[in-house]
């Protein structure tokens, strides 16, 4: 499973300059989507050794520990935005004589939900001790990804020059660059599994997430920098909550609060001039909006209400389905909106029946996760809470970016809401969850 969770951080691990990764697709002659399709083969190739494997072990599996109802709510969720699909489809192919790309994109679109099932069967199989070490696998390389950012981006030793800076600033004589296409895209699962999830050596935990909030500060970005500072607050007043302990919780707070107050100051006197720079970014909130000079909030959602009114009136409700710039014109003017907020694609491909279940999808896993950790203990009650704090920040993170939207991304974009089906299965056979170690 390493390997499609390296090519799914991408660049920002030259993986994408790994040729042996891309030995699976040198036979198939399209070049539409190649990252996507490249993605979903490694991920099944990798699903169907772990399926062998667990058939010649299953005695060691978890899913023989935990017996509970192997669907739930997500899962109907998904399968309903896969029927969406499927309809769009037809419809698409139904609609137009060219459909260049359609099915490619039909493709790449349900690698999102094949994607999660698959997820969700590895997680279910997978011991919980097991899971947690291959997750902190992940945390580890996105650091190393956060480190070279960080070196890039703060200290402007060149380490990617393949792509261009998304925004290039003289400020007192220095430049600043700013561009997301390299930036380690786990950040804020990395800083919550470092919050949740407890280790035997808390002091190498504790590098690791200042490296990762390092690279949330030299992103540049506002809402980052907001959601991290979230995450922390909700991780302390819900462990607070939970073990009745709120004294504990705010002094905790209190803690980080002053640490991080004298980490900045530290970050502030080594880059003085980024600093500003990012400070100057928080006095724009207090201007007027406007929709040119600055991509703020007001004109993303522009964006998003432009993709909205360019839609066909009668296709609001299921969305255009698989389309790609050669039927439609439109979808390169949803693309760039999409940059700045998943939303606006989600809502031209599965109209405003998909918004309505991705928006339940978001709701129900983040209840669920909250009435997981509540009702257990030891790693599944870890898990939900670092799925909870997970989840929530990808679906802020939607206002302002891609997240699921990714290209070359499509296939594990759901990756955690398979864990937290996964972990549903748990949750529903409690007498089990007594065998997990803690």
């Amino acid at each position: 499973m390493g390997i499609p969770f390296l090519l799914f951080l991408g660049p920002c691990l030259f993986v994408e300059q790994a040729v042996l990764f891309a030995i699976p697709f040198r036979f198939i002659e399209s070049t539409s989507g190649i990252g996507d399709l490249l993605l979903l083969i490694w991920l099944t190739i990798c699903w169907v050794i772990f399926k062998v494997r667990i058939n010649k072990y299953s005695e060691k599996t978890i899913g023989n520990t935990y017996s509970g109802k192997y669907i739930n709510i997500l899962d109907y969720f998904i399968v309903s935005l896969m029927i969406i699909t499927i309809i769009g489809f037809s419809l698409v192919l139904n609609e137009f004589n060219i459909v260049k790309g359609v099915y490619d994109k039909f493709i790449i679109l349900m690698s999102l939900f094949l994607g999660f099932f698959i997820i969700k069967d590895i997680a279910h199989h997978t011991e919980a001790n097991v899971l947690k070490d291959f997750l902190y696998t992940i945390v580890v390389i996105n650091t190393i990804a956060s480190g070279m950012y960080f070196i890039h981006q703060g200290l402007h030793i060149t380490l990617y020059a393949t792509h261009n800076e998304y925004l290039t600033e003289i400020i007192d004589g220095e430049t600043i660059t700013r561009t997301f296409w390299f930036m380690p895209n786990l950040l804020f699962f990395s800083i919550s599994y470092l919050l949740v999830v407890k280790r035997s050596k808390p002091f190498i935990s504790i590098i690791l997430l200042i490296i990762n909030i390092l690279a949330v500060y030299i992103s540049y970005t506002r809402s980052f920098l907001i959601i991290a500072v979230i995450l922390f607050i909700l991780y302390y007043l819900l462990s607070g909550y939970k073990s009745r302990n709120f004294g504990k919780s705010i002094k905790n707070l209190i803690i980080i609060g002053i640490s991080s107050l004298a980490m900045f100051l530290a970050v502030s006197s080594f880059l003085p001039t980024s600093t500003q720079y990012f400070i100057s970014r928080f006095e724009e909130l207090g201007e007027n909006p406007s929709f040119t000079p600055a991509n703020n909030l007001v004109y993303r959602f522009y964006k998003t209400g432009v993709v909205i009114n360019k839609m066909d009136p009668g296709k609001v409700l299921f969305g255009h389905g698989s389309v790609t710039e050669t039927q439609s014109p439109v979808v390169k003017f949803v693309n760039k909106a999409t940059a700045d907020m998943a939303w606006a694609e989600i809502i031209f491909r599965w109209g405003y029946l998909g918004l309505i279940l991705f928006f339940l999808l978001y709701v129900f896993s983040i209840f669920k996760a909250f009435l997981l950790f509540m009702s257990t203990d030891g790693l599944i009650s870890q898990f939900a809470l670092l799925l909870l704090l997970t989840i929530l920040s990808q679906a802020i993170e939607g206002f302002t970016q891609f997240t699921i939207m990714y290209p070359n991304r499509f296939a594990l974009a759901l990756w955690h809401f398979g864990i937290m089906s996964a972990l549903l299965i748990a949750y529903n056979s409690h007498e089990n969850l007594k065998n997990i170690e803690n």
